[in-house]
């Protein structure tokens, strides 16, 4: 039928084309085309036709039922169709769609798709590990303080970019990198606190001429006595060098455990109170977030209880020639139990950090008492006379008062 219709185009075509010779051959070949086109038409109506009632025809006008044998063979494909996509839902089908999938294919004109519909069971509505994961911060890589301003030559400077170094090596969370950070502050001072007291320990001995030489020299300041002065430095100069002790080496070991106490505590409240986004997730469960102040005030209770301690580890080892540094400790112990307040107005990172430095001194304190370090590390052993008891608060509150009396005696006759 085809080839009849199409042949019928072109004799329509031809004769158009000798009934009218002002035709060229170029209308004639559109004449030509239509009637071809025109007969595909007609071809794919009539096949349209053929399908069974129930398919979807985009055509008006009624339809002939189709033979039996192509009918089965369009329930035999739609089954297979069907088959696949009743995998998708795992429970029964909604009565009311939400979404109907238009599967009419144009590939093969036997087959036709049905609508297939997917249930609201089969479409995930929960949130995706990967979007919580996406508002944590990637952790840093080398460089990325100094990027920041926050790596330079100050102690600070130079603390922060230790703490980058230990995190970004390690990968530990921030409260572990600030602990291990402190720590490792801790055993770098190490040898300067062994020399400091291998020093106090040498001159034990000779701490009654000591103080005396003292009292001398304050009496010659007094007078404006430069001779006075200079023979009481001298004579302290011989008993440093008698007990082997260099003047230098003290006055040094002070000077340089200072910078790293003072830049670690500086370095991290930096880090804080920018603050650094990776603080907000410190990876210890009991605080989670640095960057906030401690709204049970655990910490600065914490550290508090850690001042008293390492109070009392170090005076144990005090001399009884120094009396006035009992009454110094106690001072400092009311002091520390009135600090609570003031360090809560501090970030949990900073507390995280005294409370680590603390702990540290404290088992560095309890290490170096032991006779067998001492005699390892070359510290004299301090004799029992010659240690000091830590005197009640009653008398400490007395040498204040008369600490006190003394000093405005002294400024109201300077006056006349």
């Amino acid at each position: 039928m085809v080839l009849c219709v199409g042949y019928m185009g072109r004799l329509g075509a031809v004769g158009l084309r000798a009934a009218r010779p002002g035709l060229g051959m170029t209308q004639g070949r559109c004449l030509s085309t239509l009637g071809l086109h025109h007969s595909r038409l007609l071809l794919a109506r009539s096949e349209l036709r053929a399908l069974p009632s129930s398919s979807r025809s985009f055509f008006w006008g009624s339809s002939k039922p189709a033979a039996p044998v192509e009918k089965t063979q369009v329930v035999t494909n739609e089954q297979s169709i069907l088959e696949p996509t009743s995998t998708l839902a795992t429970g029964p089908l909604s009565p009311e769609p939400t979404t109907a999938l238009n599967t009419a294919s144009t590939s093969s004109p036997d087959v036709v798709l049905p609508d297939v519909t997917v249930p609201t069971e089969a479409v995930p509505t929960e949130v995706l590990p990967t979007e919580i994961l996406a508002s944590i911060p990637s952790p840093l890589n080398y460089g990325d303080l100094a990027l920041l301003g926050l790596a330079s030559w100050t102690p600070a400077g130079i603390c922060r970019w230790g703490m980058e170094l230990i995190q970004v090596s390690t990968g530990l969370p921030w409260f572990w990198t600030i602990v291990g950070a402190t720590f490792a502050s801790r055993v770098l001072l190490f040898p300067f606190s062994v020399k400091q007291m291998q020093s106090t320990a040498a001159l034990a001995p000779y701490q009654t001429d000591i103080a005396s030489i003292r009292d001398e020299m304050a009496e010659a300041q007094k007078k404006k006595d430069m001779i006075g002065m200079q023979r009481a430095a001298l004579r302290q100069k011989l008993i440093y060098e008698k007990a082997g002790v260099s003047l230098g080496g003290m006055a040094l070991a002070p000077f340089i455990q200072l910078p790293v106490t003072l830049g670690m505590f500086f370095g991290v409240k930096k880090l804080c109170d920018l603050p650094l986004e990776q603080l907000k997730y410190s990876g210890f469960e009991w605080v989670p977030d640095l960057t906030v102040l401690d709204p049970t005030y655990t910490l600065p209770i914490i550290a508090t209880i850690l001042m008293n301690v390492q109070i009392s580890v170090s005076m144990r080892d005090m001399i009884a020639s120094t009396p006035q540094m009992g009454h110094i400790m106690n001072f400092l112990r009311i002091l520390t139990t009135g600090s609570v307040f003031l360090m809560a107005n501090l970030n949990s990172g900073v507390l995280v950090y005294l409370i680590s430095s603390i702990t540290a001194m404290i088992i560095q304190s309890a290490t170096l008492r032991q006779p067998a370090v001492r005699r390892l590390l070359r510290i004299p052993l301090i004799p029992e006379h010659l240690r000091a008891a830590s005197p009640p608060m009653r008398e400490s509150l007395k040498y204040a008062q008369k600490w006190w009396n003394d000093k405005v005696n002294d400024a109201r006759a300077g006056s006349r």
